[in-house]
């Protein structure tokens, strides 16, 4: 710290075209003097001052490779810009000196910019339109860079660093575009099951189906080898929230036959009916009339495959108009596939109907809305 002191201290004592920067003393005479000339300056003088300054920065940096004399250009460069000197052409050679500096140094955002900059203060600045375009090609934008590249080829048809930048940006860009081709018949490819399924449900089958609320594991829809469409099915028993799922439902079985199973004489009770409520005999199944929109064939393809489509949005169920929800009585001796082909049934993602038990207060509180489930 003392030697810093002192050689501070000692270059101070020598002329001022010795020092390697301004002494921090500001009762040095030369520095003074240097300040009081600096003052007498115009802006436009002065700004012509720091753009020397840079060049010779740049130039240092160009010889010696280190970054230090580049960012020095830099700051060069912007005190000329900050001197607001009201000259568009010292402007816009200071914003594209610096363009050339952020190109050297990788900042190929900020080169774009100061260049794009200079050329609406000078149009005819070609070499602020070839490190606009260069900066363009750096960030892989390369429908720009070809468009600045030809504004400069409009200009001087001989500049070869324009023409060579342009047909390596239009190389780039066809390969770009093939791979995107390429991607989007692979993407293609890998969906085809997706959508094939997809037309079968709402093309050949005619369903309605919306966006998905409720699920079984993974499980989705599918076509057997006789074309026949297997679904995975959810009982509700809205009374306690709980739920049984059938996960492979065919469409051409009756919701009869599958009850008649699921609660025959001796199949196990169901744990939470202390009351013995939900036997054979007592059960009444609902489905909820329009409880979303339905998605189109693109929109469906997507879900199918896994992924969700960005113009699927909630549509929660209508209590008034002409796609009003209401609970609607099923009628289980109907096979899957006709129930599902209900005009006001949209599918909740995977078929859904809801079990009340007759003769209950909860049946007829469900019923007359006094329970909301939406």
């Amino acid at each position: 710290m003392v030697e810093a002191t002192t050689d501070a201290a000692n270059e101070e004592a020598l002329p001022a075209v010795f020092w390697d920067s301004m002494p921090s003393n500001t009762d040095n005479v030369d520095l003074a003097a240097i300040n009081a000339l600096i003052d007498e300056q115009t802006p436009a003088e002065r700004a012509e001052s720091h753009k020397h300054q840079g060049n010779e920065a740049l130039k240092t940096g160009l010889k010696l490779r280190k970054k230090f004399y580049f960012r020095e250009a830099s700051i060069a460069y912007t005190k000329g810009l900050d001197e607001q000197c009201g000259s568009k052409s010292i402007d816009a050679i200071l914003l594209s000196n610096r363009a050339q500096v952020h190109l050297i140094l990788g900042n190929d955002r900020n080169a774009l910019e100061d260049g794009l900059a200079a050329m609406k203060l000078d149009d005819s600045n070609l070499k602020a339109l070839y490190r606009a375009a260069k900066a363009a090609y750096n960030l892989k934008q390369y429908r720009k860079a070809i468009a600045l590249a030809a504004q400069g080829l409009d200009k001087d048809a001989e500049a070869s660093e324009l023409k060579s930048l342009q047909q390596n940006a239009q190389r780039n860009l066809e390969a770009e575009e093939q791979r995107e081709i390429e991607r989007a018949a692979r993407e293609k490819a890998k969906r085809g099951p997706a959508q094939q399924l997809a037309t079968t449900l709402i093309g050949l089958r005619n369903w309605q189906i919306g966006k998905p609320q409720l699920s079984i594991g993974d499980r989705k829809p599918v076509v057997d080898a006789d074309g026949l469409v297997h679904w995975p099915v959810m009982f509700v028993y809205p009374e306690t929230m709980q739920t049984d799922a059938v996960e492979d439902f065919l469409e051409a079985d009756s919701l009869q036959q599958h009850l008649d199973v699921m609660f025959a004489p001796d199949a196990p009770r169901l744990p939470w009916d202390d009351k013995r409520h939900y036997t054979r005999n007592r059960l009444e199944l609902f489905y909820l009339s329009h409880a979303t929109r339905p998605m189109h064939l693109d929109q469906l393809t997507e879900v199918l495959y896994g992924g969700w489509p960005q113009d699927l949005k909630d549509v929660a169920p209508q209590r008034y108009g002409p796609r009003a929800s209401k609970w609607c009585k099923v009628d289980e001796s109907k096979l899957l596939g006709e129930l599902l082909s209900q005009p006001d049934y949209v599918i909740p993602g995977i078929p859904v109907f809801f079990v009340i038990a007759k003769g209950t207060d909860y049946r007829e509180r469900f019923l007359s809305d006094d329970i909301p489930l939406f």
